[in-house]
């Protein structure tokens, strides 16, 4: 998060499911039930910007990027309308508007700014990038996470899910309950943020029960890693391609006889 958006943000609220204060406007968390909400998240504002090689898509702010690149080219209709509605949700304001300043002479998508008016206040598109950031975090992802976007890794990520869950939204929602010991109207009122952080330490608890006597016993062993890891454990928050991807000392780590047989026999 940059740091003129990191003034506005307070990462505890986001455990309790309370609101984000940018310069006298509130932002709401989604719920996990709305999820209109949740698709229009996903729709609107998980787009990445930086891996387009163009100067004049890099530098421009994320509104405009979103109203005249990924609009165009991803056949998203009524956007300024998908919009407003994603911001009345988040801001719970319905007096919303927007304006642009420059229209009658532009030549670029710089030769104009665009404004957007929340109740009495007016951000900028500068407002709108930090909104967008504070939005991500408080519903379980980054700018960071959005931006490290990577085509041909995406393609193998992809894969990889397909092949190793077929799990959809409903499925996760009612396995949730059934771990958490829960009725599906129970959790309704969570935020995806205390859903997504819940339900990866019910899994985590679940994996330990599971594992550890077995491990305990001698049935199962673990050759390398930290083993078992306890549930009671801090869970790192994942970066895009952690499935696909391993760090570089940890696959040394995972095959160290064979990179020890190569340097043995080159001398």
């Amino acid at each position: 998060m940059n740091k003129s958006a990191q003034k506005y943000y307070d990462e505890n609220k986001n455990i309790w499911g309370l609101s984000q204060n940018y310069k006298g406007i509130e932002l709401y968390p989604i719920r996990i039930a709305d999820t209109k909400y949740q698709q229009l998240f996903y729709e609107l504002m998980t787009h990445p910007k930086n891996y387009i090689a163009d100067r004049q898509v890099i530098k421009m702010s994320y509104l405009k990027f979103l109203m005249y690149v990924i609009a165009e080219n991803a056949d998203i209709k009524n956007i300024e309308e998908k919009i407003t509605d994603f911001l009345k949700y988040i801001t719970k304001n319905d007096d919303i508007t927007f304006s642009g300043e420059g229209l009658e002479i532009i030549n670029s998508y710089s030769d104009f700014s665009i404004k957007c008016k929340i109740g009495d206040v007016i951000f900028t598109e500068r407002d709108l990038d930090n909104i967008r950031e504070i939005i991500l975090e408080q519903n379980g992802l980054s700018i960071e996470y959005v931006e490290s976007y990577q085509s041909k890794l995406e393609e193998q990520l992809i894969y990889f899910n397909k092949a190793n869950s077929d799990m959809t939204i409903e499925d996760e929602i009612t396995i949730f309950c059934v771990l958490a010991g829960l009725k599906i109207n129970e959790i309704s009122d969570y935020t995806v943020y205390q859903f997504q952080k819940h339900f990866a330490r019910l899994l985590l608890l679940e994996d330990y029960r599971l594992y550890k006597p077995l491990l305990i016993s001698g049935q199962i062993e673990i050759k390398s890693g930290d083993g078992i890891k306890n549930y009671s454990s801090h869970i790192k928050k994942s970066r895009r391609y952690d499935g696909i991807l391993i760090p570089a000392e940890e696959f040394f780590d995972k095959n160290k006889e064979v990179f020890s047989k190569t340097s043995n026999s080159s001398k």
